[in-house]
């Protein structure tokens, strides 16, 4: 039995196809053209900074986070930490004020969350802050000792509302993780290509700062704090419908990298591409939306393309071809945010990602759509 794609079906998978290679080349484009900051650390500044933390079952990681937060460059007189327990369930509570108690001269603060869920942590550590510029990071993170100090001092030069950093996920030893930390470089890659030409689509919560201000203007419109994830996305999309995408920067410096744990099991990793796919359904923002269609749908053709092979094998050459040209449009974009990240060695699993993340991608986008999520059990 002879099988073929319809005309009309071959004529979306090109539509998709280019509107793919013109998105992705657009992040390329910015990436490559967005100038890598080198900053002097004088400790000179009349910024002060509040550093929010939410925390739940964290004891394995909060105390190198502590660590990591007392050794910053940047004046401790000039800075606040301010961390919020959801309801843990393990030790999180009781390094933390142990911590305290060792280290006074630091000025942390520790509250419980008055209401469960990561969202309603920040913005209780929000409401708690004194300070003028916010920092946001999350509880299993190690944080460069710059880390603060250059993102005030990026504050400081471009005048933003609000800024997008680095995320490194570690280690990258098995096969699994090395795919882990490549699959989320594209996203940092795509977030910083995004920001640089004004069309933000992208961010991680592990690593941003804004305005405290401007924030607390936004906390009154919002209204996703029924959704379990999210805590960075729809922030930023109240900021750019507030202040603009103008208002929207990325910081790309190695003295701002913060890292963070790749997953140690595929069931974990699910869970929270899962989470993060879950909330796509309830962006307003068109940028946001087309991108994440157009993404979606290229890896469905895809994926089309080879179960539609199973009947007719002539449709393995487009297959072929539709996945080599998808390497051929993401390459670029990987070198550059590799490069910046000094990961290059991870470039040669670029092609074996390309034939696994068309299902990955399709699974977790569908399965995020119909499964109901939470922020961490």
């Amino acid at each position: 039995m002879s099988f073929e794609l319809h005309p009309i079906i071959l004529i979306i998978i090109l539509i998709i196809s280019a509107l793919y290679l013109i998105y992705i080349l657009a992040f390329t484009f910015g990436l490559y053209n967005l100038k890598e900051k080198f900053f002097t650390f004088n400790n000179r500044n009349n910024v002060k900074a509040s550093v929010l933390i939410a925390a739940r079952n964290e004891e394995k990681n909060i105390g190198n986070l502590l660590k990591s937060l007392y050794n910053q460059t940047f004046s401790k007189e000039l800075f606040e930490v301010i961390i919020i327990d959801d309801h843990s369930e393990d030790e999180t509570i009781s390094i933390v004020e142990n911590f305290l108690k060792e280290h006074k001269d630091i000025n942390l603060k520790f509250f419980k969350a008055e209401k469960e869920g990561k969202k309603h942590a920040i913005s209780q550590a929000l409401h708690l802050a004194e300070n003028e510029l916010i920092l946001v990071t999350d509880a299993d993170c190690f944080l460069k000792e710059t880390w603060i100090e250059s993102i005030v001092n990026f504050y400081k030069e471009e005048n933003c509302k609000m800024i997008l950093a680095p995320v490194l996920l570690s280690p990258a030893g098995t096969f699994f993780e090395k795919i882990q930390v490549l699959e989320h470089l594209s996203l940092i890659g795509s977030t910083a290509g995004s920001a640089a030409i004004g069309f933000p689509v992208m961010c991680n919560g592990a690593n941003m700062a804004y305005e405290r201000l401007a924030a607390m203007e936004v906390e009154k419109q919002r209204k996703d704090f029924n959704i379990p994830s999210g805590d960075d996305m729809f922030l930023m999309e109240y900021f750019i419908k507030n202040y603009g995408a103008e208002n929207v920067k990325f910081l790309l410096s190695k003295t701002a990298i913060v890292k963070t744990n790749t997953c140690k099991n595929i069931s974990e990793f699910f869970r929270q591409r899962r989470r993060w796919v879950s909330k796509t359904k309830s962006y307003t923002s068109w940028k946001i939306l087309s991108t994440a269609f157009v993404v979606l749908f290229f890896n469905l053709s895809i994926i089309s393309l080879l179960v539609s092979a199973l009947f007719s094998p002539t449709l393995l050459i487009p297959y072929f071809l539709l996945t080599f040209l998808k390497f051929l449009i993401d390459y670029p974009l990987l070198r550059n945010i590799t490069t910046f990240m000094n990961q290059k060695n991870l470039l040669i699993w670029t092609l074996p990602l390309e034939f696994v993340y068309p299902f990955y991608a399709v699974f977790t986008a569908i399965s995020g759509m119909l499964i109901n999520v939470k922020w961490k059990r």
